[in-house]
């Protein structure tokens, strides 16, 4: 053994954080490992102390230490500093994969929103991409978290979304799709399983169906699957079949019908003989709750909760066995938002914050299994409302606004929690207007606005002008007649206009059933409104407590109030400063110059920089480092800054993020896209949106 191997274990002990400093900085004294890469030298040098001597406990606590103190410094630096920080926190992560130290892989996992917070922060290119390498990490040490006590199949809903984001347009690039299916391979089995061939068979599929690889690279990626788990050839066609059937209910679902399966299906029941339809359908081992036992509840949903809430109890439960079973996550997440939406909207008013609660705890369910699931969204905002807990259901409006930015539906639904529930109809109006500049074809953006202006803020002359408006653009929209009709004669007593109105709508074919309600109220003199609210009315739940904590929507919200003049740059400062370095925190901090990054180390950062220039040329520049999600969105940005409107060819059978930015590009490119600006602003914050996804945040 050399001195070396002798003097750094030493030093270590006396002084780990500093032994760990020099080793980073290349100024350890390591004799002839000098030259070797940080990893190999630390293995070299430890490779004789055990991992319960206090040599390498010290280097476990010296390890963490330091990760915590590049996550409190790191974006404070400027440049040349921040460069070599980089360089030495890659270092040591590198060092921690290689290593495994039990207390500090014990607290990425505990601690796993804030750490992936921070090291999503640098994604620069393939090659330094420390998410991933931190994701890697955790693949390799889920049983040190399971003996730590965390929940053995806690990360399989992360590696499933990983999964079906990798590679193509997916959110991350390909080389994800093998730490991800690492990740499922390697999940503790707890004293329930096995086995984990079904998450893997499960992984493989979900990425097969969202991203349609070749026919070569999908076999690929199945014979490594399939040499992992060396079984008899009659073990694999059940369980193919299992995970095909439900990516393609899935799919079937996403698409409403109109793709029913995806063409790696084809090749892979082709390779492990699945021929038989009876096969088929009676391939799966195990089987999720029967569809009665749902019908059931919902027969009961307007009785008192008491008298069936064991039953939804009884049933959620059987759906997470399946799905823990299986990974098919398809059932429970359905379920799930299902009852909560009845539990919420039927039933006793003197249920309404028992059942509210109910479907929060439901809509968490749902987060746990698919957290990109838009009914669970929807489900866990309306579940915060119905339960009286109004500031928890701003925050997830804001979030899910954050990160959803193409949907129109998201401004629309939180401006009632501002203006209703909390008293901030300005604010809610303000919002909406940037949704009519956003989404000039969305007629509930209109009504929506028209509404407030109307029944919060006595403007109805306005909300008339806007209606109108409205009317000419969305001609075929009865509901903004009918809205129109409304604000003329009860707002303004303009009766005979309000007649004029909804008889115009009748001849131009833009009527139902509400218009000719609306009819008749005007003739027997009626208001039309069914409840006629007038401003200084007090709202319809009491303002809380936030009880959840989601600093990316503080931020979306505080970026938000920035960019619209109603709050100052000292409260962003205020707000960077009070949370750990999130991506998205990072991202506001540089868009309104609260916090400038020291370097662009992230993809929404680069484009931030090119858009805020304007200029066509510094977008052009980033086309050469950009993956094919983010070239979409650079060459909108040249279109929108050329004054142009620029049409995408990409296939609508893609799931997740290129779903959302496909949908995007056709608003972008249609007849009524938005002016330049605010084209350029929905691609700024789409942009923002893809950072800080990970999937346990709501959960926690």
């Amino acid at each position: 053994m050399s001195s070396a191997q002798h003097r750094w274990p030493e030093a270590v002990v006396t002084d780990g954080r500093e032994a760990i400093r020099r080793l980073l900085s290349g100024s350890a004294p390591l004799g002839h490992l000098s030259a070797a890469e940080p990893e190999d030298a630390v293995a070299a040098l430890m490779q004789d102390v055990g991992r319960d001597e206090p040599a390498f406990e010290a280097f476990d606590r010296a390890c963490l230490e330091a990760l915590i103190e590049f996550r409190s410094s790191i974006l404070a630096l400027k440049r040349p500093p921040f460069d070599v920080a980089l360089s030495r926190l890659a270092s040591l992560v590198n060092i921690i994969r290689r290593m495994r130290p039990k207390q500090t892989v014990v607290d990425l996992h505990k601690n796993y929103v804030t750490w992936n917070a921070f090291f999503s922060n640098f994604v620069l290119d393939r090659g330094l991409d420390l998410r991933r390498e931190f994701l890697r990490i955790l693949t390799l040490t889920q049983h040190e978290a399971e003996a730590a006590g965390l929940a053995p199949r806690r990360l399989m809903p992360l590696w499933l979304s990983i999964c079906s984001e990798s590679g193509g347009t997916g959110l991350y690039d390909e080389s994800y799709l093998r730490v991800a299916l690492l990740g499922l391979r390697r999940l503790p089995l707890g004293e329930e399983f096995s086995s984990n061939e079904d998450f893997a068979l499960q992984g493989l599929a979900r990425w097969a169906a969202a991203r349609n690889p070749s026919k070569a690279a999908f076999l690929r990626e199945w014979r490594v699957l399939e040499g992992d788990f060396p079984r008899g050839a009659d073990f694999w066609p059940p369980r193919v079949e299992q995970a095909i059937a439900a990516a393609e209910r899935e799919l079937s679902e996403r698409t409403r019908h109109r793709r029913e399966t995806f063409p790696a299906a084809a090749w892979w029941r082709d390779d492990v003989e699945v021929t038989s339809v009876r096969q088929r359908r009676t391939s799966a081992a195990m089987e999720p709750p029967p569809r009665e036992t749902l019908e059931q509840i919902l027969r009961k949903v307007n009785d008192p909760i008491a008298s069936f809430s064991a039953a939804i109890d009884r049933l959620i439960a059987g759906h997470r066995r399946y799905a823990d079973a299986t990974g098919d996550v398809f059932y429970l997440v359905r379920t799930a938002c299902n009852i909560g939406m009845r539990l919420i909207y039927r039933g006793q008013a003197s249920e309404r914050e028992a059942r509210g609660e109910i479907a929060v705890r439901l809509a968490r369910i749902a987060f746990d299994y698919d957290p990109s699931n838009v009914f669970a969204w929807s489900l866990i905002r309306d579940g915060f409302r119905a339960a009286g807990r109004s500031e928890d259901a701003e925050l997830i409006g804001w979030e899910a606004l954050r990160r959803f930015p193409e949907d129109p539906q998201w401004p629309t639904q939180l401006a009632p929690v501002l203006a209703e529930d909390l008293g901030r109809p300005e604010e809610a109006a303000a919002l909406l207007r940037e949704s009519v500049s956003l989404f000039p074809a969305d007629a509930h953006s209109y009504t929506q606005l028209a509404t407030i202006l109307a029944t919060h803020l006595d403007r109805a002359e306005e909300a008339a002008a806007l209606l109108a408006e409205a009317a000419s653009r969305v001609r075929e929209n009865a509901f903004v007649r009918t809205q129109l009709a409304t604000v003329l004669a009860d707002d303004l007593g303009r009766h005979l206009d309000a007649k004029t109105v909804l008889e115009t709508a009748q001849r131009d074919g833009a009527a139902d059933e509400v218009t000719s309600s609306l009819l008749r109220k005007l003739s027997q003199g009626r208001p039309l409104r069914a409840e006629h609210r007038r401003s200084g009315a007090p709202p319809i739940s009491r303002p809380s407590h936030p009880r959840i904590d989601l600093p990316t929507a503080v931020a979306r919200r505080a970026l938000y109030r920035f960019e619209h003049g109603l709050s100052n740059i000292d409260a962003v400062r205020e707000l960077l400063s009070r949370h750990a370095p999130d991506a998205y925190l990072a991202y506001v901090g540089e868009r309104t110059g609260a916090r400038p990054a020291p370097l662009k180390t992230t993809f929404a950062l680069a484009f931030e920089d090119a858009a805020r220039k304007g200029s066509a040329a510094a977008l052009q520049a980033l086309i050469r480092q950009t993956r094919p999600l983010e070239t979409i969105l650079v060459r909108q940005a040249i279109a929108a800054a050329e004054d142009r409107l620029e049409a995408e060819d990409s296939q609508d059978s893609e799931a997740g993020a290129a779903e959302r930015i496909v949908d995007l590009t056709r608003h972008l490119s249609g007849n009524d896209a938005p002016l330049p600006p605010y084209r350029l602003l929905l691609l700024r914050d789409t942009a923002a949106s893809l950072l800080s996804t990970d999937v346990l945040r709501l959960a926690a």
